[in-house]
């Protein structure tokens, strides 16, 4: 799937940098403009649509809105409290995070960017004299979101891989992992392939079958019990994805493994 990139080196140049404050229950303006938007979430979480597609913002992570978009807000969000930066950047469709590109979501630390923005305040609104600097702070800015980004994909797939390790015999759906982990479905399966060579629902499969085998092995439970026991909510489901993985079914490769048949 390719997925929106900022590409940073196509020098992404700074507009304005604002401080909001959404009152309890306050939705999101229904707009459509040219400026791409970076949101920095201070405190609360932000909801909208964008296109269509709803998105959610939480505390300590950035969002870029896309130039071009149509965004609403179809619910009221928890009085919300962000930096917001507008910007002109160009874009480019990529299927996984390379050298020079920005994803369009991520976590950010606030020592390093709350003084980057306070600089950026101070140059806008000519407090020292280093206005004609803020693309200069605004760029640095974006590498270093860059920098956290990379370091961070990494350990979202490893905290993926935990929580799916330590729930895969509980009904998980990407939705259920967006809000958990506070990222879009397609980012979260993006990143994690990126880590593990494979999609989540092939992970989830393979930690289900694999407690599913040594169940039929050193037990003498059911057919069913197991399926049950190791996540699927249908006996057909576990049936069809044994099958796959296996060639048999699950009671011939009980049989045949105590056989000591291959």
């Amino acid at each position: 799937m390719l997925l929106y990139y900022l590409d940073l080196q196509q020098n992404p140049a700074f507009f304005e940098c604002e401080y909001r404050r959404f009152g309890q229950g306050e939705r999101h303006i229904t707009r459509k403009w040219e400026k791409s938007v970076l949101l920095l979430m201070l405190k609360n979480e932000l909801y909208f649509e964008e296109d269509g597609k709803a998105v959610s913002v939480r505390e300590n992570t950035w969002y870029i809105q896309r130039g071009g978009l149509q965004q609403k807000g179809p619910k009221g969000s928890p009085a919300p409290e962000y930096f917001y930066i507008h910007f002109d950047g160009t874009f480019k469709e990529a299927p996984y995070l390379g050298g020079g590109l920005l994803p369009t979501e991520g976590q950010f630390s606030r020592d390093i960017v709350l003084p980057l923005i306070r600089e950026l305040y101070a140059c806008q609104n000519g407090i020292e004299t280093a206005g004609k600097y803020e693309n200069t702070i605004f760029r640095y800015l974006l590498y270093e979101l860059k920098k956290e980004s990379g370091a961070q994909t990494s350990g979202l797939s490893y905290q993926i891989a935990e929580y799916i390790s330590r729930n895969f015999d509980k009904p998980i759906t990407l939705r259920q992992l967006a809000l958990e982990f506070g990222y879009c479905e397609d980012y979260l399966g993006r990143v994690f392939k990126k880590q593990y060579q494979t999609s989540i629902h092939r992970y989830m499969t393979r930690l289900r079958l694999q407690k599913a085998r040594q169940l039929l092995l050193h037990t003498d439970r059911g057919i069913a019990q197991i399926a049950f026991e190791v996540g699927y909510s249908e006996i057909s489901l576990f049936y069809k994805s044994f099958f796959k993985e296996e060639g048999v079914s699950p009671a011939k490769w009980r049989e045949q493994k105590r056989s000591g048949k291959q």
